[in-house]
């Protein structure tokens, strides 16, 4: 324990830390991070595959002028949309792996929940209050979403699920389920106990 902030990090896992502290003045904050899995060899395959996708697709779509036919025109216009939406993709996923976290926070009866990477940031807040209720997900290893969505290329599923007024809010992209179940003990203790 830091003595000078009172600062307790608890790591969960590799990729999963839990931290509380109290302010000076007393106030009580209390923080999960969760890390995209950053494996250096398959960082390393996933930017090879998208300068691989980059350069194929960009030469494909370069031949549009040398097209002879019309239905040759076609399929490269439709070709290029599809290119496109999967060339987002992975380097939107590539970012989030290499810059991204997530973070839950409680401070002052607010819980605030960020996905950020680089300078984009989404955030949602809610009152302690207002939570009705703290589940994970598992993952079915039967399921064929659920076992697309542990692959690499994909940001994956999140495994806590947090209902504010109704509406589900999701976080912890591509943990396991202990891990999923520990976050959601530690959550729950905070959202269902006096500050």
């Amino acid at each position: 324990m830091n003595k000078e902030s009172g600062l307790r990090i608890k790591s969960i896992s590799e990729r999963v830390s839990v931290a509380e502290s109290r302010t000076e003045d007393g106030k009580y904050i209390w923080s999960v991070v969760v890390f995209p899995n950053r494996d250096k060899w398959r960082m390393m395959g996933l930017g090879a595959w998208i300068l691989a996708w980059t350069v194929s697709g960009l030469l494909i779509i370069g031949s549009y002028k040398m097209a002879l036919t019309d239905s040759q025109k076609i399929f490269i216009i439709v070709f290029a949309f599809f290119w496109f939406y999967y060339e987002w993709k992975m380097i939107k996923v590539f970012m989030w792996r290499k810059w991204g976290k997530e973070r839950l926070w409680y401070k002052d009866g607010l819980f605030i929940l960020e996905e950020s990477y680089l300078n984009k940031k989404k955030v949602q807040a809610f009152r302690k209050e207002d939570v009705n209720e703290v589940q994970t997900e598992e993952i079915d290893e039967k399921n064929f979403f659920d076992f697309v969505s542990k692959s690499f290329w994909s940001k994956g599923k999140p495994l806590v699920r947090i209902n504010v007024l109704g509406k589900n809010l999701y976080f912890a992209y591509q943990i396991s389920n202990e891990e999923g179940k520990m976050i959601t003990r530690a959550l729950r203790s905070k959202v269902f106990q006096s500050d």
